[in-house]
This record gives C-alpha cells, structure tokens and sequence, in this order.
C-alpha cells in the first residue's frame, strides 16, 4: 500500500504541477453542463414565419391570433402573396409560411376549410414542429366552428421528411472541425514531446516551410475523410447535393484551413500532446451544441444565441445546408463565406505568428 500511495501522491503532484491540464479539468465539465444546459433547456419556438391572409375573416384572424399566442412561431411578416412567401423561404427569411385563401371561412361551414403551410424542410425539427402546431389549431377551430379545416403541407426544398438530410451537412461541418483541431493541435506538441522538434530546428528549413507543410499534410488527410463522409451519406443513405459541388468543396476547404489554422495555434501555446487535444475537444463539443447542429438558433436562449453567433461551425453549418439542401448558390451563402473567410485569416495569421515565435526560439528564421 505503501507503493500504491507514493504513486498516488507522485500523480496528483504532476496534475497540480500542470497548471494548464488542471485548469481544464476544472473547466471542462463545468463548461459541458452549461452548454448542454442552455442548447437543450427548451422547446423549439420563436421559428420566423410569415402570414398570407386572403380571406380576412373571423375566422381567419381568430387563427392568426391563435399562432401568434403561441411561442413555437414568430410570425415577422405578412406577405401580400403565396409566391412571395415562398420566396422569403428560398431566401432564409422565414422558415414557415401560413396561406389562409379567400373563402376560408365559407369554406368551412362546407367542410372544406383549409390552410396551407409553406415550410423550409431542410430543418427537419423545425418542420414537423411548425406542422403539428398548425394541425392542432385547425384542429381545435374546426371543433369550435363546428365545420372541417384540412391542413395542406407544402415543402419547398425537399419532399423526404428524413433527418438525415438536415443532419448530414452538419456532421461534414463536425468532421472538418474535430479532424482539422485534433490533428492539428498535438501536431508540434507531439514534436517537442518526441524530441523531434530540435532536430528540424538544426535543419536550413525556414519557418514558412514548416508551417506549409503541415498544412498541407493535415489538409490533405481530411479532404479524403471529407470525400468518404460525402460518398457514404450519398451511396448509403440517398442524401443529395442540390447546389454546385464545386461551391460546397471551396467552402469545405476554407473552414478545414481555418480549423487547421485554430488547431496549430492551440498546439504552439500547449506543452503536450494531451493538453493540445483536450482543449481542442473542448471546443468542438461546445461549438457542436452552440451551433445549431442538432437544435435550431431561434430556440435557443438569448445569451446562448449570442455566442452561437461568434462560433464558425454555425456559418459552416448554413453554408453546407444551404448548398446541399436547399441548392442555392454563392449569392444567398456569400454573408456566411464572408465570416469563414475572416476566421480563417485571422487563426492562420494567428498560428503563422504563434509558432514562428516558437520556432524563432530555437535559431530558425
């Protein structure tokens, strides 16, 4: 036991001693609990949503009235037209559109009222959400009224109702990022652990070239890992790619260089392998939860929302769906490009600087 002990004492003083691996220990689980806390402590609600209201009946505002009761939708727009609706949808203004036609009501006391629903599918809890709040209401009227109101779903981007579909753009998004930090930041950790990082300091490689090189090497890793999730989700499970391929490949290849570029920095300002890797982890779960991976951003609280928004997974995520489901091209994804493009610069700039800095001290240029 007494053996036992001094190896019991001789680890906790190694913890203690790493102030950095401590602090994530600490930090870690007290950080998950609150992540998970705020993406999953509600409802769906407050999806945007826009009105069509042609009848302008009683019967039409009670119902408008009663969607506006609820949380579920935030209705932000009343369109003069069904076609205009639509095209809010195709834009990412909305997500849900309620078409109420002339002579709803008079329809009704025939047992042939009905109302139409627009909807984006390419979020698949949204939609099934949307869809069975507006049943329940005509439900509930069609009680009341004592006559027959029909719920008609129209979806505008796909008629699969799978989750799969609104989920697949988002795991290529999982993927690039776990794969580009994880690789990334034990990289020059591992070579100052492995005593290899003296040896390429002795050697007349500049500092750019070592930089390139990893780049190159990690990037050229997850291109394949990138092509066997895409081939897989296609052959496998039927998801398609309605946009340009090239389109969704260059905005692939822009996160993976800004998610490299985060890794190498976290790795030039760890001391091992394993602090590396654990802060690296620790990002991409919370990035995962926070970015609208499995919950849509409206639903969740205000100050989680927030820092959704200075999260790069959740413009990736928005870029790959837009591309891959909804088919839209680089006018609509250009404002989510824009910030990928400013993250990519700003963590390669980063880790450029941080490990030459590092590699400054060992004599190279």
């Amino acid at each position: 036991m007494s053996e036992v002990l001094a190896v019991f004492v001789k680890e906790l003083k190694v913890i203690l001693r790493e102030k950095r691996l401590l602090a994530i220990l600490i930090m870690q689980p007290i950080i998950l609990i609150t992540v998970f806390g705020y993406a999953f402590s509600g409802e769906i609600k407050n999806v945007p949503a826009a009105v069509i209201d042609d009848d302008g009946s009683f019967a039409s505002k009670q119902i408008i009235s009663a969607i506006i009761s609820t949380e579920v939708l935030d209705i932000k727009y009343f369109a003069a037209t069904a076609s205009e609706a639509v095209d809010m949808i195709k834009r990412g203004d909305i997500q849900v559109a309620i078409y109420i036609p002339e002579g709803f009501y008079r329809e009704i006391k025939n047992g042939r009222g009905e109302i139409r629903v627009f909807v984006d599918e390419s979020n698949f809890n949204v939609a099934i959400t949307s869809i069975n709040l507006i049943e329940r209401i005509a439900s509930s009227f069609s009680r009341e009224l004592k006559g027959g109101i029909a719920v008609e779903q129209r979806y505008i981007f796909t008629t699969k109702t799978r989750m799969i579909d609104f989920i697949a753009p988002a795991i290529i998004g999982v993927v690039i990022q776990m794969l580009g930090l994880i690789l990334s930041a034990s990289s020059i950790a591992r070579e100052r652990e492995e005593g290899t990082l003296e040896l390429i300091l002795a050697t007349p490689l500049r500092s750019a070239d070592l930089i390139a090189g990893k780049f190159l090497a990690i990037t050229c890793i997850i291109v394949l890992d990138i092509f066997n999730v895409m081939l897989i989700a296609h052959y496998l499970f039927n998801v398609e790619v309605r946009g340009s391929i090239l389109l969704l490949f260059a905005v692939q290849l822009l996160f993976l260089t800004g998610s490299i570029g985060l890794g190498l920095a976290i790795s030039a300002v760890s001391a091992t392998q394993l602090q590396g890797i654990q802060a690296s982890m620790l990002m991409a779960i919370v990035s995962i939860f926070l970015s609208g991976f499995f919950y849509p951003l409206e639903s969740m609280p205000e100050a989680a929302r927030l820092i959704a928004y200075f999260i790069p997974l959740t413009y990736a995520n928005l870029a790959f769906r837009n591309v891959m489901v909804k088919g839209n091209g680089l006018d609509v994804v250009f404002p989510y490009v824009a910030v990928l493009v400013f993250y990519t610069l700003l963590t390669t700039l980063l880790a450029i600087r941080l490990l030459r800095r590092k590699i400054g001290t060992g004599g190279v240029s």
